[in-house]
């Protein structure tokens, strides 16, 4: 299976790189989507006996580079709860607007009547093949989308990637400075024009970048540290913390932090095998495999609950890969959608889990996993897709790969679908979606192949609008 996971080939090819002191131009990672078609997985496998605890090595509180002052204040990280019963759909969630057609509609007038025009419908509608064939009783997606830019000039600019954001509208991800170098970066919004950047700095190397951010402010990720050497982070109020390892010498990789201040990821045993792990508190829990000696943790939601993908036997690239489930010291294989790999690259806290597995036809598509089934996303027309992440409101982000390249794409809870486009030409990826409808990733800039932060937003009565200046 493809080796695109959600940022961590980012992390390990920009970062480890960096370790070289070399800077650096990546290519940016891609994303995936979601259809309504559900198809029952292959019979996962047995749980995996309970993993192990170590203690990480004593984190190091290392000042940032050019520090900002955290603008607001923070309360401090909540002490564990018990895991919680998935409640209602929050009260904040936006969703695209569904018309069912009636005697007499055109999709003409339907676009006028909702303030759009008819390319921007027929984008929203893929499966409208003929817009004079429409008949009473289809559902027509109305795509009130607005399109915004994130300005991060400060840091030097682009190239720049979104690779998260939290309920607070904070986004983090990695942006290249005048010195050319890869940094962290935390955007807020709404104090300037165009928001403010924040340089999160390094652990005392060249190169950094952000994976996650929680509703507390707190940001996870990973950077080259004085001796070149790949760590984990934790990033708090102007500090950033060293995570440790599993024993081993090489990368730690966070990919996830929930608001328990709970981090997930992958670092080098003692043995300098790959596994995913559990941080909290200064103690990093190995959460062991699928029977093979790599894993990676992707995702983590607020009861604990974790996801990723492990080996089936042997390393990485040896065999089979899948998505797995981790709870309490137990490990699920959640299977495929009928073909030899899969992975989990996100869940919420109603237990959903989102990622991309190979089907029986040798494809890769998105999935959407609830209550024991994996549900095929489809594709909007491409030949493969992924899913990257799922908000509280069941809503998905990712990419579909047409034609030429990539495009990003939003799947919405009752399996619509709507490609987000390309702003600024080439292709797009959307990472993360958070519970207002804001969405990020990453978007190509035709003329140079440099990369740009999108912020797409879902906002009732706003229409799909065109790309930002790409100068900016």
């Amino acid at each position: 299976m493809n080796a695109k996971r959600r940022a961590a080939s980012l992390l390990l090819g920009v970062l480890l790189a960096a370790c070289a002191g070399t800077p650096t131009t990546p290519t940016p990672s891609g994303s995936s989507p979601l259809d309504p078609s559900a198809t029952p997985v292959t019979t996962p496998g047995p749980p995996v006996a309970p993993s192990g605890t170590v203690a990480a090595a004593a984190p190091t509180a290392a000042p940032t580079s050019s520090p900002s002052p955290s603008p607001r204040t923070r309360a401090p990280t909540a002490a564990p709860s018990p895991v919680p019963t998935p409640g209602p759909t929050p009260s904040s969630c936006v969703f695209l607007e569904i018309y069912t057609v009636v005697a007499g509609d055109t999709l003409w007038e339907i676009a006028q009547d909702h303030g759009v025009t008819l390319d921007a419908l027929l984008a929203a509608n893929p499966k409208v093949t003929d817009r004079r064939l429409i008949r009473v009783s289809d559902r027509i997606t109305i795509p009130r989308v607005r399109l915004r830019p994130v300005i991060l000039g400060i840091l030097g600019g682009y190239p720049a990637m979104a690779i998260d954001i939290n309920n607070l509208g904070e986004i983090v991800g990695q942006v290249q400075t005048a010195s050319g170098f890869w940094h962290a970066f935390r955007w807020e919004d709404g104090v300037t024009e165009d928001g403010v950047t924040t340089d999160l700095g390094t652990l005392g190397g060249s190169t950094s970048q952000a994976s996650a951010v929680n509703n507390l402010g707190q940001v996870v990720g990973f950077s080259s540290n004085a001796t070149n050497a790949g760590r984990g982070f934790l990033w708090q109020d102007g500090v950033m913390t060293d995570l440790g390892t599993l024993g081993g010498v090489v990368a730690t990789v966070p990919m996830d932090i929930n608001d328990r201040g709970q981090v997930v990821g992958a670092a080098n045993t003692s043995g300098e095998d790959q596994h995913g792990f559990l941080w909290q508190d200064g103690t990093m829990t190995d959460l062991t495999t699928l029977g093979g000696t790599w894993s990676f943790a992707y995702g983590i939601n607020d009861g604990g609950e974790v996801v990723g993908e492990s080996s089936l036997a042997g390393d990485y690239g040896e065999g089979p890969r899948h998505a797995f489930l981790w709870q309490d010291g137990v490990i699920l294989d959640l299977g495929t959608l009928g073909g030899a790999n899969s992975i989990a690259l996100a869940i919420n806290n109603r237990g959903q889990i989102v990622g991309a597995s190979d089907t029986s036809a040798g494809v890769q598509h998105a999935f959407l996993w609830q209550d024991g089934m994996m549900a095929d996303l489809g594709t909007l027309g491409g030949r493969s897709s992924w899913a990257q992440d799922i908000n509280e409101c069941g809503q998905v982000v990712g990419w579909d790969a047409v034609q030429f390249g990539e495009q990003a794409v939003l799947w919405e809870k009752n399996g619509l679908m709507i490609s987000l486009g390309t702003p600024f030409g080439d292709g797009s990826s959307a990472h993360a979606i958070n519970d207002q409808g804001q969405i990020v990733g990453w978007s190509l800039l035709q003329a140079s192949g440099d990369s740009r932060a999108p912020l797409w937003e879902i906002d009732d009565g706003l229409n799909l609008a065109p790309a930002p200046d790409a100068a900016r």
